[in-house]
């Protein structure tokens, strides 16, 4: 996947190095040598900050007045989180369509099968995502989902799947196969399985920068259908106009799908521009 020369540099200079994560783990055993109530155990187990999904940025005034500008999923990825967030689109669609255009991550960890259902679900949905911070795990395959990805500060974690086999090796082959389909690179890929299974493998800067912006599918619609980019103003805004058309087209077809059955009256008003924008 070619990156132009500008992209590159630009993206280069918003990958940071930073300090090595601190992990940090909490054990019960001891407590659970004698006989407590359950009422002191679930005190002593460890706390989970269960998902957030959280409109932000309001528009201040106009006929946009108060629908978010934003989203952000910060917390621990949990089974059904992904419902949760279809759920939010169908009672908000004019915040969803609206937020989906910036998605700030701040996921601290969580299940591996729940971050692939989560990414599938957002990469239809062509959001443009930012990690501003360290992002492992569940968050790194979720930043990996976007139809642009940033990293103004902070690294990006791939770590391997948890659990016995068979399921192990059916998560490995979806996993592979995810990173794959959204840019990362065979070389990137083998490193990360020489790691060792309990690390984190965090890519470096050309590894980042390698996977690019955009995933392949998205750049080879920019590719075939956009105005190819120089070094004037004029052909940047031309391919930023297109690129937003595309989003437009492909959001919309994802938003009919999730929003059938919901009479929602800005869908109703609005679907049939965006459904009809150049694919």
């Amino acid at each position: 996947m070619l990156i132009p020369r500008w992209l590159q540099a630009f993206w280069h200079r918003t990958v940071a190095t930073v300090c090595a994560s601190r992990m940090r783990c909490m054990s019960c055993m001891s407590a659970l040598s004698r006989p407590v109530s359950v009422f002191v155990l679930l005190a002593l187990a460890p706390s989970v900050q269960a998902l957030e999904l959280r409109f932000t940025n309001p528009f201040p005034d106009g006929p946009m007045a108060g629908v978010a500008r934003g989203l952000t999923l910060s917390g621990e990825l949990l089974p059904g989180d992904t419902d949760r967030l279809i759920e939010l689109i169908r009672r908000k669609p004019v915040d969803a369509w609206q937020g989906l255009g910036r998605v700030d991550l701040a996921i601290s960890g969580g299940d591996e099968k729940e971050a692939l259902r989560l990414a599938d679900a957002l990469a239809e949905l062509y959001p443009y995502i930012v990690a501003s911070s360290d992002c492992a795990g569940a968050c790194a395959i979720v930043w990996l989902s976007g139809a642009w990805r940033l990293l103004p500060d902070g690294r990006i974690g791939l770590q391997k799947p948890l659990g016995p086999p068979p399921d192990n090796a059916v998560q490995a082959d979806k996993l592979r196969n995810y990173l794959f389909k959204q840019g990362l690179l065979r070389p990137s890929y083998e490193r990360w399985l020489a790691a060792g299974n309990n690390s984190v493998y965090w890519l470096s800067g050309p590894e980042i920068n390698s996977i690019g912006v955009w995933p392949p599918y998205y750049f080879e619609k920019l590719a075939a259908r956009c105005p190819r980019l120089d070094a004037s103003d004029e052909s940047f805004h031309a391919l930023r106009r297109c690129a937003a058309r595309l989003v437009i087209s492909q959001k919309a077809f994802a938003f009919d799908k999730l929003l059938v059955g919901v009479n929602d009256p800005w869908w109703n008003d609005n679907k049939d521009v965006f459904l009809g924008a150049s694919r």
